[in-house]
C-alpha cells in the first residue's frame, strides 16, 4: 500500500460514519504545499481505492472507509407454551431452530425454612 493510500485511510478512520469531500482529504492529508500545487492530487488515488473496495463514495463526491455488512442470524426467544403450540401445529418452519434446552428452564423448588427451635409450626 502506498503512503498516500495509507494516509487517506488513517484520515478517514476519524470519520468512519460520515462522508468526507475529496478536496478536504487532499488538503488535510497532502499538506499545504502539495494542496497549493495541485488541488486534485487525491482524486486518482481515491478512485483507485474505490475500485479496490477499500473505501466507498456517495453521490456528492464524499468518501469514507467501506463499512462491512454484517450478517446477523437473528435469534428469537419464544415462551415454552408458544413453542409447544408451534410444534404441535404440524406446519414446517424451514430455517427455524427449535432448541428445547434453551426454552424450558428448570423449575426451582422452594422449601419452607425450618424454625429455629427445630420443630415445625
Amino acid at each position: 500500500m502506498q503512503t498516500d493510500e495509507q494516509g487517506i485511510l488513517d484520515y478517514l478512520k476519524a470519520f468512519r460514519h460520515s462522508f468526507v469531500p475529496a478536496k478536504e482529504i487532499a488538503r488535510k492529508v497532502g499538506g499545504k504545499e502539495r494542496f497549493d500545487r495541485d488541488h486534485g492530487w487525491a482524486i486518482p488515488v481515491l478512485s483507485q481505492m474505490v475500485r479496490l473496495g477499500q473505501i466507498e463514495t456517495d453521490h456528492l463526491g464524499g468518501y469514507r472507509i467501506k463499512e462491512e455488512k454484517k450478517k446477523h442470524e437473528k435469534e428469537q426467544h419464544v415462551s415454552p407454551q408458544l413453542l409447544k403450540i408451534l410444534k404441535s401445529s404440524g406446519k414446517k418452519f424451514d430455517g427455524v431452530n427449535f432448541d428445547d434446552s434453551k426454552s424450558e428452564p428448570p423449575i426451582p423448588v422452594y422449601r419452607k425454612p425450618a424454625s429455629a427451635d427445630g420443630g415445625e409450626s
